[in-house]
C-alpha cells in the first residue's frame, strides 16, 4: 500500500497534463465585402474628380477638388481606365453616360447600407459563437483541473495515511485543493457536481485515514 501511495504522489507531482485546445475563431467574410466594395466606390470617385480637375480653372474650387482626390487616393488609388472614361464623358458632354453614372452611384448607397447591415449582423453571430466556445473551453479546463486535484488530494491523504512522507503530502493535498478551488472562481454549468464529487470523495477519504484499523502493538509480558 504504501509503494502505491508513494507512486501516486510522483505521479501526481510530475505528470504534466495535456491542455484542450480551444476551438478556433470565426471570421467575418462580409467585413471583407464591404471594404472591398468601399475601396471600389472610392476608387471610382477618385477617377471622377481626378477627370475633373483638368477643365477646372485654377483657383480655390480646383485646389479643394484636389485635396480631394489626394484625400480619397489614401483609401483607394484612381483607376486609370475609370479617368479615361471620365474624361470622354466631359469631353464628348455624354449626358447619356452621365445620367447612367448617377443612376449607378444612387444605387451605392442601398447597396452600401445593405452589405453594412449584413456585416453587423454577421459580427453578432460571431461573437454569439466565440462566447460559446470560449465557454465551452473554460469548462473543460475546470472539469480537468478538478479532477486532477482531486486525484492529487486523494493520493496526499493515502501518503499521509500510509509513509512517513508528511511533508510531501501535505504539500500534495494543498495543491489538489487549489486546483479542485478552481471551480468555485469560474462559472461552470459541472459546478455543483465538481464540489459535490470532491467534498465526497475527500470526506470519504479523510475518514478511511482516521478511523482504518491499526495494527495492535506487541504487549509487553512481566
Amino acid at each position: 500500500m504504501r509503494i502505491i501511495a508513494i507512486t501516486l504522489l510522483l505521479v501526481g507531482c510530475s505528470t504534466r497534463q495535456p491542455e484542450p485546445t480551444p476551438q478556433p475563431k470565426i471570421e467575418n467574410k462580409e467585413k471583407d465585402k464591404y471594404i472591398e466594395k468601399v475601396e471600389a466606390v472610392v476608387s471610382d470617385s477618385a477617377s471622377a474628380l481626378t477627370a475633373v480637375v483638368p477643365v477646372l480653372d485654377k483657383g480655390t474650387v480646383r485646389e479643394v477638388v484636389e485635396a480631394q482626390v489626394t484625400r480619397l487616393s489614401g483609401v483607394a488609388k484612381p483607376d486609370v481606365k475609370k479617368v479615361q472614361e471620365f474624361t470622354r464623358i466631359i469631353a464628348q458632354n455624354d449626358t447619356k453616360a452621365v445620367e447612367k453614372d448617377k443612376k449607378e452611384a444612387s444605387k451605392v448607397e442601398e447597396e452600401t447600407n445593405a452589405l453594412y447591415d449584413l456585416v453587423m449582423q454577421k459580427d453578432f453571430e460571431i461573437i454569439e459563437a466565440n462566447a460559446k466556445a470560449d465557454a465551452e473551453f473554460k469548462q473543460k479546463v475546470l472539469w480537468q483541473y478538478s479532477t486532477y486535484g482531486l486525484g492529487l488530494f486523494v493520493a496526499g491523504v493515502l501518503a499521509m495515511a500510509f509513509t512517513p512522507f508528511k511533508k510531501s503530502a501535505g504539500i500534495t493535498m494543498a495543491g489538489g485543493m487549489l486546483a479542485m478551488a478552481s471551480s468555485w472562481i469560474f462559472d461552470s454549468t459541472w459546478f455543483m457536481w465538481i464540489v459535490g464529487g470532491a467534498i465526497a470523495v475527500t470526506t470519504l477519504s479523510i475518514l478511511y485515514a482516521i478511523l482504518r484499523p491499526r495494527p495492535k502493538e506487541p504487549s509487553q509480558e512481566i
